[in-house]
């Protein structure tokens, strides 16, 4: 079984008053229920047009409508409409306003949080899922769309006058999500509740990427409050469902490479001139039996030490600095793909890292 998320939008209600060649305000409920079951379904709306073309009677709809008056009247209509033909039908409420403040701060980050929920929900128990972003406004299928691309979800779309959906297939890349990684502890704290303008600007005077973190970030509401921005919240969902995963995986086999031979050459040469200490902690990571070379990399104007992102081919990136200046290195791994990686990172690497930076 297949769960289609289906963004829902109000052209049943627009495509009934066109033909019926009447208000919306005269269109009772069962006016437009007579409406969908006299037409053809490519007529009625965008979501019986493409969920007619795009779904089997096995698999679960879930029409995602906002909670304006409108949505839920069409919503409810197709629901009926749908469950009538024996579909399996499920309504979830967006609470999106027709408010553009609201809109902006809350309505789409409520999208992309129930549309990840959905994915998981539906990922954990076995399912897979498709998202049919034909309906609803233009904002939504854009948002949609990325949340499909990011979580390698594929995305349905059909356009009026097309006969057949086009598909926006998952990505088979990774995406960037190292600055994320590099400061979790941020992200994970500005995610729990909305935070202050000053709290923020506070946090950020420490952290050396202030600026590229801000990227992330809406300007303060009218309340002085600042979240992630629809874009940030989708990258940050994509980590945080990593992560979880991560917890779950195994880990990679040992590596076979000596432990004298781990280390790269230039690391262990004066001419460099690398931080304080940097030989030692590589000397302390070689012993750990997924790591298998570590090599440096370039220096960097900070002095915080601090674990950075993974790479898919197993590579996890730290940076290492003794309060003067710092250099990043790169430990390559026997772990394949994000989520084992991630796990290496995490429950392996960093106990020694964060020992030997106590320590120094």
């Amino acid at each position: 079984m297949t769960t289609i998320l289906t963004t829902t939008g109000t052209s049943l209600l627009s495509n009934a008053v066109k033909a019926l060649s009447k208000p919306s305000k005269d269109l009772t409920d069962e006016a437009l229920h007579e409406y969908t079951v006299t037409n053809l379904p490519e007529e009625v709306s965008a979501e019986t047009n493409s969920l007619l073309k795009i779904a089997q009677k096995s698999d679960e709809i879930v029409l995602l409508h906002t909670d304006t008056p409108e949505g839920k009247r069409c919503a409810n209509v197709l629901d009926k409409y749908l469950r009538n033909r024996d579909w399996l039908v499920r309504l979830r409420e967006i609470p999106i306003k027709h408010d553009e403040a609201h809109f902006e701060r809350q309505g789409l980050r409520s999208l992309v949080n129930i549309l990840i929920e959905e994915i998981n929900n539906a990922e954990r128990q076995g399912q897979k899922v498709l998202i049919n972003a034909t309906g609803g406004f233009k904002a939504e299928i854009a948002y949609t769309t990325m949340v499909g691309m990011i979580f390698q979800i594929p995305v349905k779309y059909i356009y009026q006058g097309f006969s057949q959906a086009i598909t926006f297939p998952a990505l088979p890349v990774t995406w960037d999500t190292e600055l994320l990684l590099t400061y979790e502890n941020f992200f994970d704290w500005i995610d729990v509740e909305p935070r202050h303008q000053i709290a923020v600007d506070n946090r950020l005077k420490s952290i050396f990427d202030a600026e590229r973190i801000r990227a992330f970030l809406l300007p303060p509401d009218t309340d002085g409050c600042i979240f992630l921005s629809p874009a940030g919240n989708i990258l940050w969902q994509r980590v945080r469902q990593q992560r979880r995963e991560a917890e779950e995986a195994v880990d990679p086999p040992a590596s076979e490479t000596p432990i004298s031979q781990k280390i790269s050459s230039s690391l262990k040469s004066v001419k460099h001139h690398y931080p304080k200490g940097t030989l030692e902690l590589a000397e302390k990571l070689a012993t750990l039996a997924t790591v298998e070379e570590i090599t440096g990399g370039f220096f960097e104007n900070t002095v915080t030490p601090r674990l950075k992102g993974v790479a898919e081919d197993g590579s996890v990136h730290i940076l290492w600095a003794d309060g003067e200046k710092a250099t990043n290195l790169t430990i390559r791994t026997t772990a394949r793909g994000q989520t084992q990686t991630l796990r290496v990172r995490d429950r392996i690497i960093r106990p020694v890292f964060d020992d030997f930076c106590k320590k120094k």
